[in-house]
């Protein structure tokens, strides 16, 4: 297909998983690439805007939250959250996109666009949303089934199918100066100078399903302290705080638990950036260390390894043998064996041999 011609405005609606967002960002460094000289916004969830901190594709940034008033509550808010959408809406119509591309699979983000009269609208033809589409994209298949896709190539297909040019794969994040002045002041605070710095990252904002046992990472921890002179540190989500707490608790080792200190997505890549290995469940951290090229030990349970599977990662994906792989549930309706039958032993020594 010819790429579009006299494009003046683009708009990306972004996806909405810190992993995704992520994995999205050669699809957003191709768009620019291919429209050079269009303006491009990019409209997203507030809790992602920093992850795209410091990126050159984007002419303006289009926040999606639709909870302007975090401090109303009950039947009313139904009514603020209506109110919001139709004057997002009409912000957006007043720009007359030429362009627009869809990531997200859902109908509401393509109905959105299609309200806000985008030209040409480009997306998945998935959850019934075909006819809001002016160029529908089919799902890759296999056997009559949905075929998992890495997700980085997902959205790139956005792109080639109205005849973008792809001249990279890479993923790609940036560091402004404020995160690393604040990564700065946290290895000072912690001592973290001088010795190798090992993250955790044992939360995963899809479900609990992700999550491995505090005890597995505790004892991970050391394992490789035995064999390797480093500093250990835990980051997650200011809603994880208690499993930074048990983790911390479990170890026979000094732990350093960041889980005190206000780690937003800016920071959490310069701190991402700066370790020497990364032990984390599937979750965004992960794909923030194959950006900036870091080694990272994965533990997967309920998904599709193939949605994330990259060559450009260095590290190991580590897997329990248990027969409900991949099942794609937040919560597990059984014992969570796929992640419980993970041993440390095996992680430690991953670990080690990335290490090295």
């Amino acid at each position: 297909m010819t790429k579009p011609a006299n494009v003046k405005k683009i708009i990306i609606r972004s996806p909405n998983w810190v992993g995704d967002v992520v994995m999205a960002t050669p699809a957003f460094r191709c768009i620019r690439e291919n429209f050079p000289h269009a303006e491009i916004t990019i409209a997203l969830k507030s809790y992602v805007r920093k992850l795209i901190e410091g990126a050159p594709w984007f002419n303006e940034v289009l926040i999606l939250d639709l909870h302007p008033h975090p401090q109303h509550t009950g039947t009313g808010n139904r009514h603020l959250k209506g109110l919001y959408s139709i004057s997002l809406i009409k912000q957006m119509r007043s720009k007359g996109y030429d362009l627009g591309f869809l990531f997200p699979n859902s109908f509401s983000s393509a109905l959105m666009f299609w309200l806000a009269g985008v030209k040409r609208r480009i997306g998945y033809r998935r959850d019934a949303r075909s006819w809001l589409l002016t160029d529908g994209v089919n799902r890759l298949s296999e056997k009559g089934r949905f075929l998992p896709t890495y997700m980085g190539d997902y959205y790139l297909r956005l792109c080639t199918a109205v005849g973008c040019e792809v001249r990279s794969k890479d993923l790609e994040l940036f560091i402004t100066e404020e995160s690393q002045r604040r990564v700065a002041e946290i290895f000072e605070n912690y001592h973290l100078n001088g010795h190798p710095l090992i993250l955790l990252n044992p939360g995963a904002a899809y479900g609990s399903s992700k999550c491995w046992t505090a005890e597995g990472f505790a004892r991970t921890a050391e394992l490789i302290s035995e064999q390797f002179h480093c500093n250990i540190a835990i980051v997650c989500a200011p809603n994880e705080t208690k499993l930074a707490l048990d983790i911390e608790r479990a170890a026979n080792i000094k732990l350093i638990n960041l889980a005190s200190q206000i780690i937003s997505l800016d920071v959490l890549k310069a701190l991402i950036k700066k370790c020497a290995l990364l032990i984390t469940v599937d979750s965004g951290p992960r794909h923030i260390a194959v950006a900036f090229k870091r080694p990272v030990v994965t533990l997967m349970g309920p998904n599709d390894p193939r949605y994330t599977d990259t060559p450009a990662e260095t590290g190991q994906v580590i897997r329990a043998e248990v027969d409900c792989l991949a099942c794609h549930f937040k919560v597990c309706p059984k014992d969570h064996r796929c992640m419980t039958q993970i041993k440390p032993e095996r992680v430690a020594r991953t670990g080690l041999e990335l290490l090295k």
